[in-house]
């Protein structure tokens, strides 16, 4: 496990984590008394997440922000291993897949969604004419080996590159290897703010390929119904003054209201 884990793969691994986790959850007034809200995080996932490095990453921004708005502090339970997932004694996991039905069966409640996101196409600025999957016929495109997205632009005629990382597959565009690569927006978001110079360009192709988009939610291991509330309050709030924007920009991704808020 490093640094280039990305969202969809993150969230989902620390869901699993917490639902094998043995630890009881904590109702709301249980988290108020300690003062403590428990966060699970990876350890070494910048733009995610950081034990070491500052700024330390945007989800433990985001829980921070969460935390202040219940009126408590910050715990972080940082974790690299399938072995540490399932020890974890944390209360939430930031960006899970709203998919109800998926975490319903990993004993994961959803807050509100607070994030869209899903499989979009990095490219260079100097390519012309593609707006979308169907754009990218005959030309070779990076994609995570054995993805959906691979799947999907196969079966488009684009020619498929097949890579084990998104850091990997976005300076192959860079480089010229590939035409595109089918990758999250936070992956091309931090890559640009960490090399301005490169300046990729993000095509938010997802938002027509209904199998490739998704909201982001907190997830909540067993939360009682006040716990629950308090926390989709709280990112009510966020998302209203602007919080969730701001600490999304500080790591160059853009915040895109969830569907159907």
């Amino acid at each position: 496990m490093s640094r280039r884990w990305r969202a969809g793969a993150l969230g989902g691994v620390l869901a699993v984590g917490l639902a094998c986790s043995s630890a009881g959850a904590r109702p709301l007034d249980v988290i108020r008394e300690r003062g403590l809200l428990s966060l699970c995080a990876h350890a070494n996932a910048l733009p995610f997440a950081s034990k070491t490095q500052d700024p330390p990453g945007f989800q433990i921004e985001l829980a921070r922000a969460l935390a202040r708005e219940l009126g408590v502090a910050l715990q972080v339970e940082w974790v690299t291993s399938g072995i540490h997932f399932r020890a974890a004694d944390c209360d939430i996991v930031l960006d899970t897949i709203a998919v109800p039905e998926a975490q319903a069966e990993r004993r994961l409640q959803l807050s509100k969604p607070y994030q869209r996101s899903g499989v979009g196409l990095a490219l260079r600025s100097d390519t012309p004419g593609v707006a979308g999957f169907e754009d990218l016929v005959g030309r070779r495109v990076a994609v995570q080996s054995g993805s959906l997205a691979g799947m999907l632009l196969g079966q488009r005629g684009a020619r498929l590159a097949a890579f084990g990382f998104e850091d990997d597959m976005v300076e192959a565009v860079v480089k010229g290897e590939v035409d595109a690569a089918a990758v999250s927006p936070a992956t091309v978001g931090y890559f640009n703010l960490r090399h301005p110079e490169a300046r990729l360009r993000f095509v938010h192709a997802y938002d027509a390929e209904p199998e490739l988009r998704w909201n982001l939610a907190v997830g909540l291991r067993r939360a009682d119904a006040p716990f629950r509330a308090a926390i989709d309050g709280a990112i009510d709030r966020l998302v209203a003054n602007g919080t969730v924007g701001t600490i999304y920009a500080r790591y160059g991704i853009e915040h895109r209201p969830p569907l159907g808020r």
